[in-house]
């Protein structure tokens, strides 16, 4: 009985481990456009790689289309090299992004009340 009862134990703290690791981030509003939000989910390390997953979420009433860039190296982060449109109040599939660091870095810009890139919407924060 007691070798059962500390099996359940090591199982039950090795399954809240794994649901930690694998768990989304909370929802954060990007730092220009407070209808646009993100969260990031940490998956496992492969040999010499992060791995990532990141979702959008659209609080707009119409659709938009916004660049996107996420990289591990600051010094990168002024240049957008994605874009993503999304209809009203969507979530975005998830997206995998591969760093060789272990920190990550999103910049969003350029967002259009339309999915083209035009007529480019000022920041709101």
């Amino acid at each position: 009985m007691k070798k059962l009862l500390l099996f359940l134990l090591l199982f039950t703290g090795f399954t809240l481990c794994a649901q930690d690791n694998s768990s989304w981030d909370e929802w954060q509003r990007t730092s220009c456009y407070s209808k646009i939000s993100y969260r990031m989910k940490d998956e496992q390390k492969n040999g010499d790689q992060y791995h990532w997953k990141i979702q959008f979420r659209s609080d707009y009433n119409e659709v938009v289309s916004f660049n996107y860039h996420v990289t591990d190296k600051l010094e990168e982060y002024a240049v957008t090299t994605h874009r993503k449109t999304m209809n009203p109040g969507k979530i975005s599939e998830e997206i995998d992004v591969y760093t060789t660091g272990s920190n990550i870095y999103l910049l969003v810009d350029k967002l259009s009340l339309s999915p083209y890139p035009e007529n480019f919407a000022d920041c709101d924060n």
